[in-house]
């Protein structure tokens, strides 16, 4: 009797586990880990390159220019800004004439960081000289302007960029005549 009550316990319980059924384990789906935002570009670091100008000058009469530049400077990425400095030199043939005009420039630059795109402005001084043939005039002027600069590939070591600067003064080399020159440069930097 007692094992007929034990094997009627027995499937008792074991109909109210069948009766609730297995539970089927369902497996968590695979949760793609977040998005990690990409690293902010750092403009921090030396630099140098070459540029291509073109321009106008005026010195008593008005004169269209081109030439070439180098430039060397170095740049600290404050996170939202960024400042630096740059030496830069421009050689400009003053056209159809035998005179050339050419700047040694000292710019200090604050600009504002856009990632891999950076637009800037700046002041400094120059050291300006015309030649006309054997003859030669200098002298020490204040520069302004604007540019924008773009770091390519994947590392941003190649920046192009364009900048507008111009430089002025008042009775130029003590000549009577004051100096205006404005010029454009298409300009190509290597970030060290």
């Amino acid at each position: 009797m007692k094992t007929l009550a034990a094997f009627i316990v027995a499937c008792a319980l074991s109909g109210q586990a069948i009766a609730g059924g297995m539970t089927e384990v369902v497996p968590e789906a695979p949760v793609a880990p977040a998005a990690q935002p990409a690293p902010a570009f750092d403009w921090t670091g030396f630099y140098s390159g070459i540029s291509v100008t073109d321009g106008t000058v005026i010195v008593g009469d008005e004169f269209n220019t081109s030439g070439f530049g180098f430039q060397a400077g170095y740049l600290h990425d404050l996170g939202t800004f960024v400042v630096g400095g740059e030496l830069a030199y421009s050689d400009g043939e003053l056209e159809d004439t035998a005179a050339d005009i050419t700047s040694t420039r000292l710019k200090l630059i604050g600009a504002v960081d856009a990632g891999r795109f950076l637009p800037y402005a700046f002041v400094g001084v120059s050291d300006v000289e015309a030649t006309n043939g054997f003859t030669s005039i200098s002298d020490t002027v204040t520069n302004y302007g604007l540019g924008a600069r773009y770091a390519f590939g994947a590392d941003g070591r190649f920046v192009g960029g364009l900048e507008y600067i111009v430089e002025d003064k008042s009775n130029f080399a003590n000549t009577g005549f004051d100096l205006d020159r404005d010029e454009f440069s298409l300009r190509f930097d290597y970030r060290f």
